[in-house]
């Protein structure tokens, strides 16, 4: 490793390996991305469900997905991005609160179409059990994407470029004076990476580094909030264990659809022949959990949902699942910027299960302010983390 980064990257993700991969683009510098787990075996994003979409409640929201999906679109085959659309399923409650989400979508020029019961019936056949559902919405420019493959995208181009990705690398500890980060001290971890990322604990047998940093970026992710103690400020993010599971249908073949999200919460989509479930349960407690609720969450949360709206899945069997890290904020909209009271520290991180899609704009963005001092393409100064205690939320209500 160099002794010295002009920018070092905490956090190598899809976030952190799109700002290291647009900072490669802008500038010469010395960059480094350090991370105790870059296989992502443990990481959000390898456990991400691969939605697309810039259907969204918030202004701020639908710029950062939609500036990504244009860039998805000119890498579509490399990142194994297609645009099959999002089907939203409302009942009464939600046509509602659809209604003015719906205006400032079409008035940001998403292309959104309104579909009735019988329209449904007609374009999704095996949908034959549309109780409760009033109205749906698709938008078609919206759809699913292969985590892995934008993430090593990302990783490749910075790569050729010169950033140096550093695995099994956790930080112990900062060194800050007065208003600026100045030293990184590392600890090479040979074991112990699982125990590190569920505790935050650094095995005694570890081999440790100093570096120094001109700027430093917190892109941890679930465990940006550990980095932040560290250089002595709090964030409001807590880690929330979200299952997906992944089910075989003899009856029906989703291949030729994209999202589908229904009025109880639940998404399913096409994954490899299968079908892929997922459903965020309300008493999920925080926490550091990676374990999986296998055929007891399929029973209980899935299953039930999918056969109340089509008779052909009555008949399903679990293949697979797994669970992953949301990192949520208290609004549900991302935290980008640069760190109240720090010169020279900024974070991107709390995407709240949507790190994946809106990836390229957040890493372009927060490589503007780094290198130029403001945002450039969008304008993204509300999502600093600041704005918890100032009470300027950006509530983001379309999350699932």
């Amino acid at each position: 490793m160099h002794r010295t980064y002009d920018i070092l990257i905490v956090g190598g993700g899809i976030i952190g390996s799109s700002i290291a991969y647009s900072l490669s683009k802008r500038t010469q510098g010395v960059i480094g991305v350090v991370d105790v787990d870059l296989t992502g075996y443990w990481g959000s994003t390898e456990r991400n469900a691969g939605g697309v979409r810039a259907t969204w409640e918030q202004p701020t929201n639908i710029d950062l997905s939609r500036r990504s999906i244009a860039f998805y679109e000119t890498v579509a085959n490399e990142v194994g991005f297609r645009q099959s659309g999002y089907l939203w399923l409302h009942d009464d409650t939600a046509w509602d609160l659809a209604q003015p989400r719906l205006s400032l979508q079409q008035g940001k020029g998403l292309q959104v179409e309104i579909l009735t019961v019988g329209e449904i019936k007609n374009r999704y056949p095996f949908l034959d059990r549309l109780g409760g559902v009033v109205a749906a919405t698709f938008s078609p420019h919206d759809g699913l994407i292969n985590p892995n493959l934008l993430k090593l995208y990302y990783r490749n181009a910075a790569t050729a470029k010169g950033v140096l990705f550093h695995n099994q690398m956790a930080i112990e500890s900062l060194t800050v004076e007065g208003r600026q980060c100045r030293k990184v001290r590392l600890c090479e971890m040979r074991e112990g990476t699982e125990a590190f990322l569920k505790t935050g604990e650094i095995p005694k047998r570890g081999s440790f580094l100093e570096i120094n940093v001109k700027i430093l970026v917190n892109a941890g992710g679930a465990w940006a909030p550990r980095l932040a103690k560290l250089y002595g400020k709090e964030t409001s993010v807590i880690p929330i264990r979200r299952q997906v599971a992944v089910v075989h249908s003899q009856d029906v073949d989703l291949t030729p659809y994209g999202m589908f999200v229904d009025t109880s919460g639940l998404y399913f989509h096409p994954e490899g022949g299968n079908i892929l479930s997922g459903y965020s349960p309300s008493l999920e407690q925080p926490g550091y959990r990676f374990d999986h609720d296998g055929y007891e969450f399929f029973l209980q949360e899935i299953w039930p949902r999918l056969c109340a709206r089509s008779s052909h899945f009555e008949k399903l069997k679990q293949v697979g699942g797994w669970a992953g890290l949301y990192e949520v904020s208290p609004d549900m909209s991302a935290i980008i910027g640069k760190v109240e009271g720090l010169d020279n520290v900024y974070e991107a991180h709390a995407f709240s299960g949507r790190g994946v899609m809106q990836s390229y704009a957040a890493g372009e963005a927060l490589a503007e302010l780094i290198l130029h001092g403001k945002y450039q393409t969008i304008d993204l100064t509300s999502l600093s983390g600041g704005r918890f205690t100032k009470g300027q939320l950006v509530p983001e209500g379309m999350h699932i």
